[in-house]
C-alpha cells in the first residue's frame, strides 16, 4: 500500500459518517441534554460496543433508568484494556469523542470507564488462584467456579473457547492457567467497583462470556440488570441469569392467550415451519444464509442396513455452549467424545453433520473426530435433512439445536443432551439430565419411543418465533432486515438513518412508556403488553 493510501486509510478511520452525524442530531433532539451533575452518586452502567442497531435500545433504556434513579449514565469497555498502546487509544478516542463515544454521548452518557484491573486486583486474584486451580479436578469444576457466591466459571469457560478458538479446555496448560488468573482479576476489578460506586443498573450485550461478569455481580447484589438489543429487552435476576430462557414458561403463557389467538397462532406456526421445509432461507432466522432443508442435493446418503441409524447434528465448538445454562456435558467437544465412545460399544450406523453455515475451524475438528471414530460417517454440510430422513434416520442427537423441533415435526425422535434447551417445556423431545441416563438411552436405541404431538411443536414455534415479538423498536424488524440488505447490515452506521426515517414523536413516547412499564414490572421479557396491547391477528399475519 502506498504512503498516500495509508494516510487516507487512517483519515477514513477518523471520519464521522453522515449516518452517525444525523443519528447524533436525532438523539440530541429526542433526549434533551441536562447539565452534568457530578454530585450525583448513582450510576447506570451501559456496555460500550459497535453493535449499532442495539444502540437504539441502549439510548431508550439508559435514559429511562437515568430518570428513574436520578443517575449519571456511564459507558464502560466490555473487555479489559491492557497495554500502553491500547490504553492510549481508548483515552484518545474518548477525549476526541470518536465512535462509539460520540453516539453514547448523544444519548446522555456523561462518563466513560476504561476497565483495567490494577496491581491490587491482580494480587488479590493471585491470593486465591492456587486454591481455585487446585479444585479443578474436572471440566465440570471449571463451570462451577464461584467467588464470593458469584458463579463465573461458565463465563470463563465460554470466553476461553471463543478467544483461543479451542474446542475444549486442557486445565494443565499454562495458557489456561494464565487465562484463569486474568479472569479472576477481572472479577475483582468489578467487585471493587460495585463496592465503591452506587450502581443502580447495568446493561450488557450478552449474558455469556467474561463480559457478563459485572452482570453476575449486579444480580448478586439485587441491582437492576438488563440485556438489550433492538429486538428484545430482558431483565435478569438470581433465578434467571440468561436471556432467552423464557421458553421455560411457554406453555403457561400460551394457555393464558385468547382462544382465537391460540388457534390462529398454531396455524401460522405450521405455515412457517412448512416454508422452512420447502427450502426457503431465513424464515424466522434472518441471520441464516443457507437452508438445511429443500430438495435432495446428493446421491444416497444413508446406507441400507438392518442396524439403527443415528444422526448427530454438531454445534459450533467455540460459540458459548452455556448460552442457556449448564448442559449434561461441559462443552460440545466432550459431548462428541462421549458419543464417539458409545459408537464403539454399539452396533449402529452413526452419521454426523455440521450446520451448512458452520464457522471456520468446525470442519477440521469434525474431520479429526471421524478419523478417530470410524463408525461415524460424515455427511456433506449442504445435505438436505429431508433427504436424510427419507433415507431412514431413526434418532437424531443434539444438545439444544433447532433440530429438536424440526425433526420432531417430521416424526423423528430427538434427544437433547441438556434440560436447558429451548424445547424443554414440551414432550416432543427427550431431555436427558445426566450421562448415565444418556448412555442408558443410547444403549437401547431400538426401544426409544417419543409420543410426538405436532400441536405442541406448533405451540412452541408460535411462542418462540411469533409471540416473542421482535417489533419493540422497528415496527417490522424482518422487513427492515430485507430492506437494508441482510442481517449483518444492521450493525453498520446506515441503520441509524433507517431508524431516523421510521421514528415519530408518538412512537418515541410509546417506547419510553413501554420501557418504564417493563422496568417497574416483575416481567422477564418485554412484550406486547408493555405497550398496552395484546398480540393481535395482524401480528400473526406477517409471515417472515
Amino acid at each position: 500500500m502506498s504512503v498516500f493510501r495509508k494516510i487516507k486509510s487512517r483519515l477514513d478511520q477518523w471520519r464521522v459518517s453522515e449516518h452517525v452525524k444525523r443519528y447524533i442530531i436525532l438523539n440530541n433532539n429526542m433526549f434533551p441534554k441536562i447539565k452534568t451533575n457530578q454530585e450525583k452518586s448513582s450510576i447506570i452502567l451501559m456496555e460500550l460496543n459497535l453493535t449499532r442497531s442495539a444502540h437504539i435500545s441502549y439510548s431508550y433504556l439508559s435514559n429511562v433508568l437515568k430518570d428513574k434513579y436520578n443517575a449519571n449514565i456511564v459507558g464502560y469497555s466490555p473487555l479489559a484494556i491492557r497495554g500502553i498502546k491500547n490504553k492510549i487509544s481508548f483515552c484518545v478516542r474518548r477525549l476526541t469523542l470518536r465512535e462509539p463515544f460520540n453516539v453514547y454521548r448523544s444519548f446522555n452518557c456523561t462518563r466513560f470507564l476504561m476497565v483495567s484491573p490494577s496491581r491490587k486486583h491482580r494480587n488479590k486474584a493471585k491470593s486465591i488462584f492456587e486454591s481455585v486451580y487446585a479444585s479443578l479436578s474436572s471440566k465440570r469444576d471449571i463451570e462451577n467456579i464461584t467467588i464470593d457466591g458469584v458463579k463465573i466459571g461458565d463465563l470463563i469457560y465460554d470466553t476461553y473457547l471463543m478467544e483461543k478458538k479451542l474446542p475444549t479446555i486442557d486445565v494443565s496448560t499454562k495458557i489456561f492457567q494464565d487465562f484463569l488468573l486474568d479472569s479472576i482479576s477481572i472479577y475483582y476489578y468489578w467487585d471493587d467497583y460495585f463496592n465503591i460506586k452506587n450502581v443502580k443498573a447495568i446493561n450488557v450485550s450478552h449474558c455469556v462470556y467474561n463480559i457478563a461478569i459485572p452482570l453476575r455481580i449486579a444480580i448478586s447484589k439485587n441491582i437492576d440488570a438488563f440485556q438489550a438489543n433492538v429486538t428484545h429487552l430482558y431483565k435478569l435476576t438470581p433465578s434467571e441469569m440468561f436471556a432467552y430462557n423464557d421458553f421455560k414458561k411457554f406453555p403457561e403463557i400460551f394457555s393464558s392467550l385468547p382462544n382465537k389467538i391460540r388457534d390462529d397462532g398454531l396455524e401460522e406456526a405450521k405455515r412457517r415451519i412448512e416454508r422452512r421445509f420447502s427450502g426457503e432461507v431465513g424464515v424466522d432466522m434472518s441471520y441464516s444464509s443457507k437452508s438445511a432443508y429443500g430438495a435432495p442435493r446428493h446421491a444416497t446418503l444413508i446406507k441400507k442396513s438392518p442396524r439403527p441409524k443415528i444422526l448427530v447434528a454438531t454445534h459450533c465448538f467455540f460459540d458459548s455452549p452455556h448460552s442457556y445454562g449448564d448442559n449434561v456435558f461441559p462443552d460440545f467437544y466432550e459431548w462428541l467424545e462421549f458419543l464417539g465412545k458409545i459408537s464403539e460399544e454399539t452396533d449402529y450406523d452413526w452419521y454426523i453433520k455440521t450446520h451448512p453455515d458452520y464457522l471456520p475451524g468446525t470442519k477440521d475438528i469434525v474431520d479429526n473426530f471421524v478419523s478417530r471414530y470410524p463408525r461415524f460417517q460424515l455427511l456433506p454440510a449442504d445435505s438436505s435433512h429431508l433427504q436424510i430422513i427419507a433415507e431412514g434416520i431413526d434418532v437424531a442427537l443434539t444438545v439444544y439445536g433447532t433440530l429438536g423441533f424440526e425433526y420432531a415435526a417430521l416424526g423423528i425422535p430427538v434427544i437433547n443432551a441438556s434440560t436447558n434447551n429451548p424445547h424443554t417445556a414440551y414432550n416432543f423431545n427427550i431431555h436427558v439430565k445426566s450421562e448415565e441416563e444418556y448412555k442408558h438411552l443410547l444403549s437401547d436405541i431400538k426401544n426409544i419411543s417419543v409420543d410426538i404431538d405436532k400441536k405442541e411443536i406448533y405451540e412452541y414455534y408460535f411462542m418462540r418465533f411469533i409471540f416473542n415479538t421482535e417489533g419493540i423498536f422497528f415496527s417490522n424488524y424482518q422487513d427492515m432486515i430485507e430492506r437494508i440488505g441482510g442481517y449483518y447490515n444492521q450493525f453498520n452506521p446506515s441503520i441509524y438513518s433507517y431508524w431516523e426515517h421510521e421514528l415519530t414523536k408518538d412512537k418515541h413516547v410509546n417506547i419510553i412508556n413501554a420501557i418504564e412499564k417493563f422496568i417497574n414490572s416483575n416481567d422477564f421479557r418485554m412484550n406486547y403488553s408493555h405497550f398496552g396491547r395484546e398480540i393481535s391477528l395482524h401480528d400473526l399475519n406477517y409471515s417472515k
